[in-house]
C-alpha cells in the first residue's frame, strides 16, 4: 500500500490546482506530488526558479549518473561554477570608474 498524505484545500484552490494541472498535462495526484518534492527541496536560504521543461527533461536525464540528486542541485552548481570564473579581482582602473560612476549618481 502507497503513502498517503492528507492535504485540506479551498474548494476554489482546488480548481486552481486541476487547472494547472491539466495545463501541464499532469494528473491532479501528479501536481500535488511535484509541489510537495519542491517544497522539500525547499528552505529559507533558497529560491524557486522556473526554467522550461525542455531543459529541465534534459538536466534530469544528464544527472541520471552523477551524485547530483536533483535539477536544483545541477543547476546550482552550474551557476556556481559560471559565477566563480565570472569573479576577477579590480583593478585600480576599474575602482576609479566605478568611484565615478558612483559620483556621477550621487551616492559619494
Amino acid at each position: 500500500m502507497e503513502d498517503r498524505t492528507t492535504i485540506q484545500v479551498s474548494e476554489k484552490l482546488r480548481k486552481e490546482l486541476r487547472v494547472l494541472a491539466s495545463k501541464r498535462d499532469l494528473s491532479y495526484q501528479e501536481l500535488l506530488s511535484d509541489m510537495i518534492t519542491v517544497f522539500k527541496e525547499l528552505d529559507k536560504e533558497k529560491t524557486i526558479i522556473s526554467i522550461p521543461a525542455g531543459i529541465a527533461n534534459k538536466i534530469k536525464e544528464q544527472i541520471k549518473h552523477t551524485d547530483l540528486s536533483s535539477a536544483s542541485e545541477y543547476i546550482t552548481f552550474v551557476l556556481r561554477l559560471i559565477l566563480s570564473e565570472q569573479e576577477k579581482p579590480f583593478s585600480s582602473k576599474d575602482e576609479k570608474k566605478i568611484k565615478a560612476r558612483l559620483r556621477k549618481l550621487g551616492y559619494l
